[in-house]
Order: structure tokens, then C-alpha cells, then sequence
């Protein structure tokens, strides 16, 4: 047990350590960093907890009973100060923490007339109590459940976001984050069945609460690990520019419809700025970075490619990167390339995503497109 939890507060201090001597750390980063070392407190009223049975300290005791309803907020803040495509600001989400503040006011006021059981598998507090507090590990499990799938929410539409900002999506699509969301739902439930079966004396206790310390362990090892290596997704954060119309906007783009000759303007010189620069060899080519050698706003130019071309930023720079490595597939210049050294030059960071796009756009694999030529020879 204990070399277990030496390892967790080692783990969260080396990490907040690094995250705090990053050349530029952001919003996430100091969330983080409060995450790591709240979920290291979580460990040491483990360790108080199991190494001075029949104690009682009042401090450690509410602190420790309480920290879920501080690191489950913070979880979905981190997410929120990744995904959310705006300059993260606490003043917008501290009423999330309210139910902390009225648990801890209501322990604290009664805090001489109960004490902390596992019963029945769910965790209680036995004596005269007002409901709120004798229902702690129903509230306490509705909170470890609540954030982590408001997290969830907001990775699903930052990934439909993306795609019309952003020509790849390897490092920015969050996946890890979205999987360790996951896992630590199911550590949840792990230390919930343990507990439960420990309470019921299926297994020894102290292996119960050794389990719940291990899932602890690897929560921070796997969020620190990936954490460390986060940086900003959306830079340069502005807010949206006002649309200059009286009118009401009930559907998107309805109040700043482009002219139909103005609309084929900016389609003949997106599609001639494409084809003579060919931008879309560079793999992190962004809406921004378009629209700013265009002369023109994000705005106009994400409208002209979703209503003029029917696709998203991303579709739209793919497409075009799909035809330039099937363009120099036949070219002799690339005669010694492979596949993948071809997807490269041509715009794709990654095997994975090139290998995904192209059989998307074409219906049939890379391979099977090569092998295709070879025929037609």
C-alpha cells in the first residue's frame, strides 16, 4: 500500500515539476498542475488513513472526503481550456465549484456529530445528519460520472471543430485525452467494486483500498505523461467578428450571404491560389494561415468553402492533397519514392491519416490505387 502511494506523490511532484519549468506554459498547464498536486493530497489521506488507524484529524479528513468534488471539475477545465476556442478565463466556471463549498461548510458544521463508513458497499456518514450528507457517496459518485461526461461532450465537438478549422487533425483531435477520460471512469468503477467487495469482506479491505491507490497511480502517470507534451490548440484568440446586419440569423452564414459575384471572385482566386502556391503541401496548414495569405477573414473564407465547394477546410486542402500525390505517383521524379515518402511530399503528416483520407476520397486504398495503374500500363 504504501510503496504504492510513495510512487503516486512522486509521480504528480516530478510531473508538476516539469509542467511548471515548460518555456511557455498556458492555462491547461497550471490546471493541471493543481490536478497533480490535489490528486497527490488524495494519496496522503490514503496513506494518514491506513497508517494511523483509530486517529482522526478533522483536516485531512474533509480534505480527503472532499477532493473529488474539486479534481472532477478540474478535469473538465482542463478540457474545456484545450478544446474550447476561446481565452480560458475561471472566473466563467467558478460556481462549479459551489458543491464543494457547501459540502465542506456543512462537514465543517457537522463535524462533531459524525464519522466516514463503508457500508453495503457505498461509502456514509453515520450520525445525525442532514440528508445531503448521509446520501455523500451517491452525491460523490453523481459528480465522479457528471464531469467526466461533460468532457466527453466537448472533445466529440471539438473534433467536428477542427476539421473546418485545421487541415490534420494528429495532435490536435485529442484522442489520448478522450481515452484517459475513459479509463478513469472505469478506475471509478474499479475502486467502487473493490470497495464494495472489500466492504462485504470478499476481499481484504486493505486490498480493497490498495486497488484504489493503484488506480490513483495511474491516473496521474498516464494525464502527466501525455499533459507534459500538450500544447496549445487554438492560438492568436480573438472574438468573432461582428456581422454588419440588422437582420435575424436564424440559420449559420444567413445574415452575411455573399453576393453570387463575389462569391465566384473569391472561388476563382481561392482555387488559383491553391493550384499556382499549392499550400496544401504544408501539413499544418490552417484556416488562419489561408485566409491570411488571401487577404481575407476566416469568416468569408470558411463561408466560400462550406457553401462553394460543399466540403470543410479540411475536406477541401485533402481533396487537393489527394490529387497531387495521385499526380505524382506518375511522375518520374518520385520513381524511387515509397508511398508514404510520396503522401509526405504532398502535404500528409502521418500513415495513419494519409492511408484514411486517401481511401475516403478515392474508395480504394493507396496500395490498391498503385497496383491499379500498374494495369492500365
Amino acid at each position: 500500500m504504501n510503496v504504492a502511494i510513495y510512487i503516486g506523490i512522486f509521480m504528480a511532484g516530478f510531473l508538476t515539476l516539469l509542467l511548471s519549468v515548460k518555456k511557455t506554459r498556458e492555462s491547461h498547464d497550471f490546471i493541471l498542475i493543481t490536478w497533480l498536486l490535489l490528486s497527490a493530497g488524495n494519496l496522503i489521506f490514503f496513506y494518514h488513513d491506513f497508517n494511523n488507524p483509530g486517529t482522526q484529524n478533522l483536516t485531512l479528513e474533509l480534505l480527503g472526503g472532499l477532493l473529488p468534488f474539486l479534481t472532477a471539475p478540474l478535469l473538465y477545465f482542463y478540457v474545456c481550456a484545450l478544446v474550447v476556442p476561446r481565452k480560458f478565463r475561471l472566473v466563467r466556471y467558478l460556481y462549479h465549484f459551489l458543491p464543494f463549498i457547501l459540502m465542506y461548510s456543512a462537514m465543517l458544521y457537522h463535524a462533531e456529530e459524525y464519522h466516514l463508513v463503508v457500508d453495503k458497499g457505498f461509502i456514509q456518514m453515520r450520525g445525525p445528519l442532514p440528508f445531503y450528507l448521509g446520501s455523500y457517496g451517491l452525491i460523490l459518485a453523481f459528480f465522479s460520472f457528471l464531469y467526466p461526461m461533460l468532457s466527453l461532450f466537448l472533445l466529440f465537438r471539438h473534433r467536428n471543430r477542427i476539421k473546418s478549422q485545421f487541415s490534420y487533425i494528429e495532435k490536435i483531435n485529442m484522442n489520448w485525452l478522450r481515452y484517459w477520460i475513459i479509463l478513469s471512469m472505469l478506475g471509478f468503477w474499479f475502486s467502487f467494486v473493490i470497495i464494495w467487495a472489500g466492504s462485504f469482506q470478499w476481499i481484504d479491505f486493505l486490498t480493497s483500498f490498495q486497488g484504489v491507490a493503484g488506480a490513483v497511480v495511474l491516473n496521474i502517470s498516464v494525464i502527466g505523461f501525455y499533459g507534459v507534451k500538450q500544447t496549445t490548440i487554438f492560438t492568436n484568440l480573438q472574438p468573432p467578428i461582428p456581422v454588419e446586419s440588422n437582420v435575424p440569423q436564424p440559420e449559420r452564414y444567413a445574415s452575411s450571404k455573399l453576393a453570387d459575384d463575389k462569391a465566384q471572385e473569391m472561388v476563382a482566386k481561392v482555387k488559383r491560389y491553391m493550384e499556382q502556391e499549392k499550400p496544401y503541401l504544408n501539413s499544418q496548414l490552417s484556416l488562419e494561415s489561408l485566409a491570411s495569405a488571401l487577404l481575407m477573414t476566416k469568416h468569408d473564407l470558411s463561408q466560400v468553402i462550406n457553401d462553394q465547394f460543399h466540403t470543410n477546410f479540411f475536406g477541401f486542402v485533402n481533396d487537393y492533397r489527394v490529387a497531387a500525390f495521385k499526380e505524382s505517383l506518375q511522375d518520374k521524379k518520385y520513381e524511387h519514392y515509397t508511398l508514404l515518402g510520396i503522401a509526405l511530399e504532398t502535404g500528409f503528416s502521418s500513415k495513419s491519416s494519409f492511408n484514411s483520407i486517401f481511401k475516403k476520397t478515392a474508395g480504394i486504398t493507396p496500395s490498391e490505387y498503385k497496383k491499379s495503374l500498374s494495369r492500365t500500363d
